[in-house]
């Protein structure tokens, strides 16, 4: 795509798929030891997630120093969720490990698949699928700092 004149791109990293409902039942009955104390989430996924993330930053920086020229923004939508999760009360969820639409055994968009009262107090739309209220926490971090590097894409874009 640089070779055919693209100059500014936004990458996002992996979210913490450990934390997602889906993977949660998946592997319900894990050992104490394989989840995240603090959060609730399988730490081994979670790992993998990271270790992906690190590899794609690395891989970033190489493209940044190949084209001076681009703008490369890595969205660490990892971060911004990892926030949620540690703290969900504080940015207004009140359900961080459940899923407002389906379930694993009624999915979400089949008969009798029930759907939560209010979506914004759920991180997890459908087991796999953040809510609108998570997008825009995640948008506002790659926005406005912190969870975008180099830095937050406002600043990458010029006032119109």
């Amino acid at each position: 795509m640089i070779g055919m004149g693209a100059r500014a791109f936004v990458v996002p990293g992996n979210l913490p798929f450990g934390c997602a409902p889906l993977y949660l039942q998946r592997f319900r009955g894990a050992a104490a030891s394989e989840y995240d104390a603090r959060t609730g989430c399988l730490a081994w996924f979670n790992r993998f997630a990271e270790y992906h993330n690190q590899v794609l930053t690395a891989r970033l920086d190489e493209l940044r120093r190949l084209h001076p020229d681009v703008t490369i923004v890595y969205a660490d939508w990892y971060g911004a969720m990892t926030s949620i999760f540690q703290s969900p009360g504080k940015l207004g969820f009140t359900n961080a490990l459940g899923s407002c639409c389906g379930n694993q055994s009624v999915p979400c968009g089949k008969k009798g698949c029930a759907v939560c009262d209010d979506p914004s107090m759920y991180v997890s739309w459908d087991g796999t699928h953040p809510t609108e209220a998570v997008y825009k926490v995640i948008a506002d971090g790659v926005l406005h700092g912190p969870h975008a590097s180099p830095v937050p894409l406002a600043k990458t874009c010029p006032p119109s």
